[in-house]
């Protein structure tokens, strides 16, 4: 067996698995789209960028495929109506794919200021990709009926089904795109203020609690200063002699009947009087 039939065999196999993987993916993600409550941001961005490796994919497993048809001899192309018509596709694929990554998604993701125009876009792009690649699926598959189509009959074919689908996207898929654009920016707008009233009352209770600890840091030295004020008071008052006399009973230093000096002061034992 030629290393060119396993290398076409090979190549063809990649392709059909990456178009597979591409197809499932975006009907998946159609389908969820249609039944959430919500735009999840996040599935979308990465719904589209494994959609963009796939497409890559194709390229690469499909391009060898038809240089082994028809060699460097683009000409060929018009005897190969079915090959010519999966080309376009293709190419169709690719280039709504890029206005879906730089139009289409920031504006559904984001906060458009239009949301019917965001809605209109976005229906319309995800028509002719949803379209497309069914298309697409249709002419790979059209082994019997291909060798009784023409390229004009190809062409007439997709358009008619796209002049089907687009109108129905927008009659039918655009409200509800509308619907989730503004469901989503109203839960974020509901987000943003409840998160700026939680950030004010925290603000709140900080600033209280503040004000708290200056108010009981005031007390405290507050209370520190009466104690100091009457400990000073205390120590700078004159003793009076029946204050002596019960300092001289508790030192045990008198006599049991002590004599009073003319003062008024007691005398100790000895004779000696008692002195300030």
């Amino acid at each position: 067996m030629e290393i060119s039939i396993i290398a076409r065999q090979a190549l063809l196999y990649g392709h059909i698995i990456a178009f597979a993987l591409a197809l499932a993916t975006i009907l998946k993600e159609d389908v969820r789209l249609l039944r959430a409550q919500r735009i999840d941001s996040t599935s979308l961005l990465a719904t589209a960028k494994l959609v963009k490796w796939v497409l890559l994919a194709l390229w690469v497993t499909g391009v060898p495929m038809v240089m082994m048809d028809i060699g460097t001899d683009v000409s060929l192309l018009l005897d190969k109506p079915k090959l010519l018509a999966k080309l376009v596709v293709v190419g169709t694929v690719t280039l709504n794919g890029i206005l879906l990554h730089l139009v289409a998604f920031p504006m559904i993701t984001g906060k458009p200021q239009n949301p019917n125009k965001a809605a209109t876009i976005a229906a319309t792009l995800g028509a002719v990709s949803t379209t497309s690649w069914l298309y697409a699926s249709f002419v790979g598959a059209a082994r019997i009926v291909a060798p009784y189509f023409s390229l004009y009959d190809f062409f007439i074919f997709y358009l008619l089904v796209l002049a089907i689908a687009v109108p129905l996207a927008i009659l039918v898929v655009r409200g509800r795109l509308q619907r989730l654009l503004m469901s989503s920016y109203s839960l974020t707008n509901t987000s943003a203020r409840q998160g700026y009233s939680l950030s004010v009352a925290l603000l709140e209770a900080e600033i209280a609690r503040l004000a708290l600890s200056d108010i009981q840091r005031r007390l405290r030295t507050k209370h520190s200063a009466q104690q100091f004020s009457a400990r000073e008071t205390s120590s700078v008052t004159p003793r009076t002699p029946a204050a002596l006399w019960t300092e001289a009973l508790r030192d045990g230093m008198y006599t049991a009947r002590p004599n009073r000096s003319e003062s008024g002061f007691p005398r100790r034992a000895g004779g000696a009087s008692l002195t300030h």
